[in-house]
């Protein structure tokens, strides 16, 4: 993966969990337990072009349902 795909992986990590977090009044410890639970976080990096053109509520909605998937 060059650096350049890394960063903007590491950014849309960093926008889905603040846009959820932002939804569901959620702490970064709240989040962290889902993501510990669901791996949310390594869902995205798997597919981070699935995100990568998503407005705020399409991700919220992504995460929503890959976590109703798990």
């Amino acid at each position: 993966m060059s650096e350049k795909r890394l960063n903007n992986t590491i950014f849309l990590m960093y926008l889905v969990t603040e846009n959820y977090r932002k939804k569901y009044g959620l702490s970064r410890q709240e989040y962290l337990q889902l993501d510990k639970k669901y791996k949310i976080l390594n869902y995205i990096s798997e597919c981070p072009d699935v995100f990568d053109s998503m407005t705020e509520a399409e991700m919220v909605e992504e995460v929503d349902q890959y976590v109703s998937e798990s």
